[in-house]
């Protein structure tokens, strides 16, 4: 038997020690300290793995300062899951951590909206004048963006997490995660002009952005774009 099948037939054995019948309660006790003793699995360890892992396969080109407008993007996705997300320098993936589904489904909506986002700065980019400086670019591509990323977040509800939720993610943190640094604010766009200008641009074309993505039972997250 898998770790992984063990550890569900051990929640579902746990789950029966709370019947409301003795007899059955107090057996699926014994055999859930039974197996927790054979594979040599902790109450923490049975605790933590409610957590999921999972990083976003899009990557951006910044390997190790992202942007600000790219560090908003994973915030607001934290903040709409009620997760935590992590950069890897070096690779330039985010990881995604919290209770499974909602983690990998936060990882699932990170690389949608990245490339939405992606695809939408560029054809901003596209459309400037030539004649523009790089950086006058860039600076105003940037400002779209972060624009963009505040329209998507308007239209996505912010789930809140319970104290014993954060706690779990506290605990995680110190087992998994170990000394890996925070994530920043970000570079920030350098200032140019019609910035402004550029931003509304950017919400105009993020009240676009399209992503529909089941989650478990009932719960559903919708982003849709504008109906013509």
């Amino acid at each position: 038997m898998s770790q992984k099948a063990v550890m569900e037939r051990l929640k579902k054995l746990l789950a029966l020690s709370r019947s409301s019948n003795a007899h059955e309660a107090a057996a699926a006790l014994a055999r859930a300290q039974q197996l927790m003793h054979e594979h040599q699995i902790t109450e923490d360890d049975l605790v933590l793995s409610n957590i999921g892992d999972f990083a976003c396969r899009f990557t951006w080109g910044a390997k190790t300062r992202p942007t600000r407008y790219q560090t908003r993007l994973w915030s607001m996705i934290n903040a709409v899951f009620g997760v935590r997300s992590v950069f890897m320098e070096g690779s330039g993936q985010i990881r995604f951590y919290g209770l499974t589904d909602r983690a990998e489904i936060a990882a699932y909506t990170c690389d949608v909206l990245s490339r939405q986002l992606r695809q939408a700065r560029a054809d901003f980019l596209g459309a400037q004048n030539k004649r523009i400086k790089r950086t006058t670019k860039i600076s105003r591509a940037d400002n779209f963006a972060e624009g963009w990323i505040l329209a998507v977040r308007s239209k996505a509800q912010r789930l809140v997490i319970s104290p014993e939720e954060e706690q779990l993610l506290l605990r995680y943190e110190d087992t998994a995660l170990g000394e890996m640094e925070k994530m920043t604010e970000g570079r920030a766009a350098p200032p140019s002009r019609r910035s402004d200008q550029a931003f509304c641009d950017g919400h105009r074309e993020g009240r676009k952005a399209q992503l529909h993505a089941p989650m478990a039972g009932e719960q559903r997250l919708a982003i849709a774009g504008d109906v013509p």
